[in-house]
C-alpha cells in the first residue's frame, strides 16, 4: 500500500476517533468566560473573554474543573464546568456559514450585525493604532457576499473579514476615533451583534456616567490594616462615597455599585451595570503584601486599549506628596475590569500591610485629596479623546 494511502487512512481514523470522543454541550450561566489555558493563580486562568449563552460547543476533554472546548480544527479553549449543560442530540455539522452583514449608527452607538447560519463560539479583542475591534468566529466559513454600510455609522471607518483558517473567520472593525470607548457583543437570534460606543462630538465629563465600585463588602472583608486592624471593605466604601459626592457636586452622573456594607458577587456587580450602561468604571481597592516594605499606589487594566484611562489617573495620584508609585499593571485578570463594554480602572489606593501607607489610608484629608486626583485623572482622560 502506498505511503500516502496509509497516511490518509491513519488521519481519517484519528479524526473519527476524536470526533466520536467529543460531546455536545450548550453554554449557560452567568457571564461564562473562555480561558486561554487550564493554568491557575489566585485570580484563575487567563481569560479570552466573555461568551454569550445558548451556543452549542464541542467538549473534547475535562480537567481541573474545566472542559476543553474544540472551537475549530486547530483551536481549543477552556470553560468552567459550571457553564456547560449536556445536550442529548448530536454535534452540529461543521462548518456554520457567515452570511450578510449590516453596519448602522444611532445617537450614541454604532451597530455591526453579522449574520450566521447558527450560533458559534467567538472571541474578541481591541487593537490600538489604529483603534480596531477584532472578532474571531470559530467553526465558520464565509459566505458573505455583501456588507451593507449606512452613513449613520459615524464611529466606524471600515469593516472587513478574512478566512484565516479553513474554519476560522476573522472580522476587523476599524474605528474612526483614536481611542476605544467600549463595545458590547452578544447574539440577537443567530446574528452576532456588536454595539460600539462612539465618541461624543464634544467630549465632556458631564456627558458621561461613571460607575463607582467599592471593593469587597459584607463577609468579603478583604485586607486588614497591619497596625489598626481596619478592614479593606470599610475603607474602599469611604473612598467610593467620597468620589461619588465629588462627582455629583461637579455635575457628573454616577452609579454606586454598593453604598453600604453589603456582600455582592463580582458577577452580580457586572450584571447590575449591564442595563445601566455606564461609560466608565472606577473600582477602589486597598493593597496588601507579605512584604511589609511594599507600598505605593497603582492602577490596573485588563485591555491595553483601556490603558490610557489608568495612566491618566495614576499620573494624577502620583502628585500627592508622600505617595510613591507601585505601578501601572496590565493584563490584570480581575473580573471587574474584564468587560469590553466600557473603559475601566481599578485603583489600589495604597498598602494596608505597610505602616506608612496605612497611616495615609486612615487620614480623611488624604482620602479627599485622592478622590480629587481621580476626578482630575478622569478630566484629563476625557480631554484626550479624539
Amino acid at each position: 500500500m502506498k505511503s500516502w494511502k496509509i497516511f490518509w487512512i491513519a488521519t481519517m481514523l484519528l479524526t473519527t476517533t476524536a470526533a466520536t470522543a467529543q460531546r455536545a454541550g450548550v453554554v449557560t450561566g452567568k457571564l461564562p468566560q473562555l480561558a486561554f489555558s487550564n493554568g491557575t493563580d489566585r485570580l484563575g486562568s487567563a481569560k479570552a473573554g466573555y461568551l454569550d449563552t445558548g451556543i452549542v460547543v464541542r467538549v473534547a476533554d475535562s480537567a481541573n474543573g474545566l472542559y476543553t472546548l474544540q472551537l475549530s480544527r486547530q483551536r481549543q479553549a477552556y470553560l468552567s464546568k459550571e457553564f456547560v449543560q449536556w445536550r442529548g442530540d448530536s454535534l452540529p455539522q461543521p462548518p456554520a456559514l457567515m452570511e450578510a452583514w449590516s453596519v448602522r449608527g444611532g445617537s450614541k452607538y454604532d451597530t455591526v450585525s453579522i449574520g450566521l447560519s447558527r450560533k458559534v463560539a467567538y472571541s474578541s479583542w481591541m487593537e490600538t493604532s489604529p483603534a480596531t475591534i477584532v472578532v474571531e468566529l470559530y467553526d465558520v466559513q464565509s459566505n458573505t457576499n455583501w456588507i451593507t454600510q449606512l452613513s449613520s455609522a459615524k464611529g466606524i471607518a471600515d469593516v472587513s473579514w478574512q478566512q484565516t483558517e479553513t474554519d476560522v473567520v476573522q472580522v476587523r472593525i476599524q474605528l474612526a476615533q483614536a481611542q476605544h470607548l467600549g463595545y458590547r457583543i452578544a447574539y440577537v437570534g443567530k446574528r452576532l451583534q456588536l454595539i460600539i460606543t462612539r465618541r461624543p462630538a464634544h467630549a465632556h465629563l458631564h456627558d458621561i456616567t461613571v460607575a463607582i465600585d467599592a471593593g469587597h463588602g459584607g463577609s468579603n472583608t478583604g485586607a486588614r490594616g497591619v497596625k489598626s486592624g481596619v478592614l479593606e471593605k470599610d475603607y474602599t466604601l469611604l473612598f467610593a462615597k467620597a468620589l461619588n459626592k465629588l462627582l455629583q457636586k461637579k455635575g457628573v452622573k454616577t452609579i454606586m455599585i454598593r453604598d453600604s456594607d453589603t456582600a455582592i458577587d463580582n458577577k452580580d456587580r457586572l450584571l447590575m451595570l449591564q442595563p445601566l450602561q455606564p461609560d466608565v468604571l472606577i473600582s477602589f481597592h486597598l493593597n496588601s503584601s507579605s512584604r511589609p516594605s511594599a507600598r505605593g499606589t497603582s492602577t490596573y487594566y485588563r485591555h491595553v486599549a483601556f490603558r490610557p484611562l489608568t495612566q491618566h489617573i495614576l499620573s494624577q495620584l502620583l502628585e500627592i506628596d508622600g505617595l510613591p508609585e507601585f505601578g501601572n499593571i496590565g493584563s490584570f485578570n480581575f473580573q471587574l475590569v474584564q468587560p469590553t463594554d466600557y473603559p475601566s480602572c481599578l485603583v489600589e489606593v495604597a498598602f494596608l500591610s505597610n505602616e506608612e501607607d496605612e497611616q495615609l489610608i486612615l487620614n480623611e484629608h488624604f482620602r479627599e485629596k485622592l478622590v480629587h486626583k481621580v476626578y482630575e485623572g478622569l478630566l484629563h482622560w476625557v480631554k484626550s479623546l479624539k
